[in-house]
């Protein structure tokens, strides 16, 4: 067996002893993912107007007229068309920093409802944040992109306009996490096979 046959076996070796741990963190993650899923509706019942949720509004002015921040897209990291392209630390940072966002601006808008089930929510999305978390070599770590405040509050003037943006950051919460389940989904057939990147 020549050296670099040596040197191919010993990086898969390693790459599949950093990610063995992955299919079990993910399970605990799905469970949150489904979870956050079917609170979303409940939530968004609780706070929003019939009217409001009736009504065919203009999404994407809304939310650039409000300010209302964007999660990054996980398709083009975590599922790219080449899978020779996917990097494990850059998806993980990428899943993190979405859901960063999203405890941010529910925080926000948390302080501005007449609801609790937000505060069950961000409780959620808390415990996925750790999930990930989890997922990511300790070196790892300091990569993470970090979400800053979004200030959104302070560009909500009335309750109409908290209701709106309620509204739609609950939908790209929505697209957000389905988005997370399928790429999470990728992540595990991945991790499972030799020779992938970490």
């Amino acid at each position: 067996m020549n050296t670099l046959k040596i040197v191919g076996l010993l990086c898969c070796s390693a790459f599949l002893v950093r990610s063995a741990h992955i299919p079990e963190k993910s399970m605990d993650a799905m469970s949150l993912i489904e979870k956050i899923l079917g609170n979303i509706p409940v939530v968004h019942g609780s706070i929003t107007t019939p009217l409001l949720q009736s009504r065919n509004m203009p999404y994407q002015s809304m939310v650039t007229s409000l300010g209302i921040p964007a999660a990054p897209e996980l398709r083009t990291v975590c599922r790219p068309l080449n899978q020779i392209d996917f990097t494990l630390e850059m998806c993980l940072s990428s899943m993190s920093a979405g859901l960063q966002l999203y405890q941010d601006v529910l925080g926000e808008l948390k302080e501005r409802v007449t609801t609790d089930k937000v505060t069950g929510l961000l409780a959620d999305i808390r415990d996925l944040l750790a999930q990930v978390t989890k997922m990511q070599e300790p070196g790892q770590m300091s990569s993470v992109a970090q979400y800053e405040a979004s200030g959104l509050a302070s560009r909500l003037p009335g309750d109409y306009e908290v209701q709106v943006a309620t509204h739609f950051t609950l939908l790209q919460l929505r697209d957000f996490t389905q988005n997370l389940k399928r790429s999470l989904r990728n992540v595990e057939h991945l991790t499972s096979r030799p020779g992938q990147r970490g």
